[in-house]
């Protein structure tokens, strides 16, 4: 985790793709002990991690 870029209104923080599941996992898991701030940033964090996987896979055939 790196901090990007910091001013008085606003944080830019670069995550390596092998530390959001080091981050989402643990808040998730204790939900109910954190604002609601918290889990959305971990829910995004989660959604990245799961978008930067490459999940499509090109149906076979499919421009024959």
């Amino acid at each position: 985790m790196d901090v990007v870029r910091k001013d008085a209104q606003s944080l830019t923080i670069r995550f390596d793709k092998k530390d959001l599941a080091k981050i989402v996992e643990p808040l998730v898991k204790n939900a109910a002990t954190f604002a609601k701030d918290t889990l959305d940033m971990a829910y995004l964090l989660a959604e990245q991690d799961y978008r930067t996987d490459d999940h499509f896979r090109q149906p076979p055939h499919v421009f024959d």
